[in-house]
């Protein structure tokens, strides 16, 4: 009979693939991504909504940066398989401080850290899950458009599901256009219209959910 082996074989661990996101929204953002994470019941992979302080673009981006950091100290980042987000809008931020919106654009960019720009506004990505919409257009345009569609709209509310959920496809599919058109115009990156990071990120969340 064979002698049974003594030798153990080495722990395992699992370690799901990780997202990271910070943004620059103190409720609507994280409450959409959250609801997104919620309704998927995703198993193996963590979404984490980090809390952070900033609403400029670089310190959203150094939110994103520093977690990132911390999760490669304790090992649990892996470069092949996990991802990490900076979200906000472009418009304002351009108009108001232009050397904080460029530097957080060449720091995300320099450490692979990816964008999801709404602009001008999350008002925006939200309107296009009802309807096409291709014209430069201000914030507040955006949030009385999208008004004809939600009554009564209100940023600290959550509406994905209920809502958004089953228009979500025609949404990315919109951004893709309008990602499109801005290349064929030789439009500057992130030009208004455009929602083509966040249309990425969501649609890579439902896929991990499929």
């Amino acid at each position: 009979m064979a002698k049974s082996s003594l030798k153990r074989n080495a722990p395992t661990k699992t370690v799901g693939k990780k997202i990271l996101i910070a943004c620059e929204g103190k409720q609507t953002e994280p409450k959409y991504f959250n609801a997104i994470r919620q309704d998927l019941r995703l198993t193996t992979v963590q979404v984490l909504i980090l809390p952070h302080d900033g609403t400029d673009p670089l310190s959203v981006v150094n939110a994103v940066l520093e977690a990132r950091k911390d999760k490669k100290r304790e090992k649990t980042w892996f470069d092949d398989q996990d991802s990490a987000w900076a979200v906000f809008d472009g418009d304002e931020h351009i108009a108001n401080n232009r050397p904080n919106w460029c530097q957080a654009i060449q720091i995300a960019k320099h450490q692979k850290i990816n964008l999801a720009i709404t602009n001008p506004s999350i008002e925006f990505w939200y309107l296009i899950h009802f309807q096409a919409h291709s014209a430069i257009i201000a914030r507040d345009k955006a949030k009385d458009r999208l008004k004809q569609h939600i009554p009564n709209y209100d940023k600290a509310r959550c509406y994905y599901p209920e809502k958004l959920k089953e228009l979500t496809q025609d949404a990315i599919a919109r951004a893709k256009d309008l990602d499109n058109l801005a290349k064929q115009n030789k439009l500057a990156e992130y030009a208004n219209p455009c929602c083509s990071g966040i249309s990425q990120l969501v649609d890579m969340l439902l896929g991990m959910g499929n």
